[in-house]
Formats: C-alpha cells, structure tokens, sequence
C-alpha cells in the first residue's frame, strides 16, 4: 500500500513510474466534468490501466466485505466529500466469502481475522491497494456529503508487483 500526495512534490519521484505517469495526466483533467464511468488513460494499453470516476453514499462498515485483488492494484483519488477506507496485509490465510471472480479480478474475504486499520480519506490524496493489500472504501464517516471518486486500476505488471 502507498499513500501520498496528488500534487507534485519533492517526493513524486519516489512514486512508482506508473503511477507518476497516471497522477501527471489526471492533474491535466478537469476532475469536475469527466463523466461517470469508465475512461482511458493515455500512453497505457487500455487492459493495462484505465479509470472509473464514481459517485456514491457512504455506507457503514457492516455493507462490505473485505476485498483483495490478484492483477490489478487499486489507485484511488477521493475528488470531492470524504470517506473511511480500511485496510489490512494479506496474510494468505484469510477465509474466503465467495470464490475468486476472474472476470472482475475480485476476492472478498470474510472479516474473521482481518485485522483492519482505517483511513479518513479526503480529496488530493491518493491510496494505492496493491496486490497485498486487503481493502475496504466507502465506509461512512461523520461527513454526510456525496463522495466523486477517481479509482485507476493498474495493472500490477507496470508497478512490477507481480
């Protein structure tokens, strides 16, 4: 998992290319008109990365389950309100809830022994999921608002976290 900045800085550099290359096209962006659904990234093959703007509720914690992915990472941009996001290591040992869905690169896990440490996720910042990373967004928080969200999935092979 990474956190950081969406603004460049001093540290951009750190940021895994991909993940430079994304930030540096979504700040060209007027985030306040892209459309709901799904866009391209330009210069990645668009099976490789590409990013869904999404706007929701809030729901409590007890609507999720815990969420990994096998080839993608999650990048996700909080554009306008704020939500909780929970995360915790992938341990391998975690109880499935349902089988692997191939087709959305999705497994949820059950919440007996995931150990989750929570986020307040507010706007220019970026939370990347990785492949490691056990997840869960959208969680209600004291701000009522409607959340804009950006969510750039990456292929893990671009951040060579294979």
């Amino acid at each position: 998992m990474l956190v950081g900045n969406t603004q460049p800085s001093k540290f951009t550099r750190s940021y895994p290319v991909a993940v430079q290359n994304v930030l540096e096209h979504i700040n060209s962006l007027d985030t306040d008109a892209l459309a709901i659904g799904r866009h391209t990234l330009p210069g990645f093959d668009a099976d490789q990365a590409w990013f869904v703007v999404l706007e929701y509720e809030k729901e409590p914690l007890a609507c999720f389950k815990p969420e990994v992915h096998k080839h993608y990472s999650d990048l996700q941009i909080v554009l306008k309100g704020s939500e909780i996001m929970a995360w915790s290591k992938d341990t391998g040992n975690h109880k499935l809830a349902e089988p692997y869905n191939e087709q959305r690169d999705l497994q949820f896990y059950e919440f007996e022994g995931v150990e989750l440490n929570f986020i307040h996720a507010k706007p220019q910042q970026f939370y990347l999921f990785t492949p490691d990373t056990v997840h869960i967004t959208n969680i209600e928080n004291d701000d009522g608002s409607i959340v804009r969200k950006l969510v750039v999935k990456i292929h893990n092979d671009l951040l060579d976290a294979k």
